[in-house]
């Protein structure tokens, strides 16, 4: 047996919350229309992860803030989970059958006193076809450079959970050095890979060569949906968003680096390998 997975490529407005959940869910039905029964989001891509330029990025105060970044007040837009995105999202997934994960930025005030500021989390949120959370991932390896400014590292450990195609896992961006090694013993059928990737060189090594090379041991599928721009920056990570098989080989890679585009594979269920 097989079943069809969806990268979902595109940009975020940086804070523009309604705007890209409408966009989002637009992308998320396009990509079910297109046959796929999991679909996997960038990084954050709900709330921004940093804007287009780079040059805003979130803020809490008390943090440190790279100078090359302007701060922003992230608590506007980091939501619960539960919480409205999650909601609103596993609802989306009740009626169209099918897994997404949801990327965001969580707000946590469990355990905190009035004056004290709340925990931000980089989270994704698996939801079902029933209509449920299924898996809860909070980014266990912020990436220093722009998150140490609002990050809290996750305490919610690996998170796996197993659908009726196989087993799968969530791995944030830069988690991917570490945390990838630490689910070898789950056995995964899938790595699902939300990236916001930000380099200093052309990202292609890292997608279609270095990525390759760190996954195959682990025997399993990596779905990675990188974040897009809308119009050329002056920086490289953005775009090449790809589907690899159990042995590293890029089984499809999106063919823009601008706008949205959804980027689909046929893989083997864990039953069929």
């Amino acid at each position: 047996m097989t079943v069809k997975v969806a990268a979902v490529q595109c940009s975020a407005d940086f804070g523009e919350v309604d705007a890209n959940r409408r966009k989002l869910t637009a992308l998320v039905r396009e990509a079910a229309a297109g046959g796929a029964k999991i679909i996997v989001l960038p990084e954050a891509a709900l709330t921004g992860y940093l804007s287009q330029d780079l040059r805003h990025n979130w803020h809490l105060p008390g943090r440190p803030l790279e100078a090359v970044y302007l701060g922003r007040d992230p608590l506007p837009v980091a939501e619960t989970v539960p919480g409205p995105a999650t909601d609103h999202f596993a609802s989306l997934a009740r009626e169209l059958s099918v897994y997404i994960t949801i990327t965001l930025i969580e707000v946590d005030r469990s355990s905190r006193g009035k004056e004290e500021t709340p925990r931000l989390f980089n989270t994704a949120v698996l939801v079902s076809p029933a209509g449920e959370i299924a898996a809860h991932y909070r980014k266990l390896f912020p990436w220093p450079h722009p998150e140490q400014s609002w990050a809290t590292p996750g305490d919610r450990g690996l998170q796996v959970y197993d659908t009726e195609y196989g087993r799968v896992g969530i791995a944030i961006c830069f988690d991917i050095h570490t945390v990838i090694e630490s689910y070898a013993e789950h056995r995964l059928w899938a790595l699902l890979h939300p990236i916001a990737w930000a380099d200093e060189s052309h990202p292609a090594d890292w997608f279609w060569h270095e990525l390759p090379r760190r996954s195959a041991p682990y025997g399993h599928y990596v779905i990675g949906a990188n974040w897009s721009v809308d119009k050329k920056q002056a920086w490289y990570g953005y775009g090449f968003s790809s589907i690899l098989s159990p042995t590293g080989a890029v089984l499809a890679t999106a063919k823009s680096i601008y706008g949205s585009e959804i980027v689909y594979a046929t893989l083997e269920t864990a039953a069929e390998q």
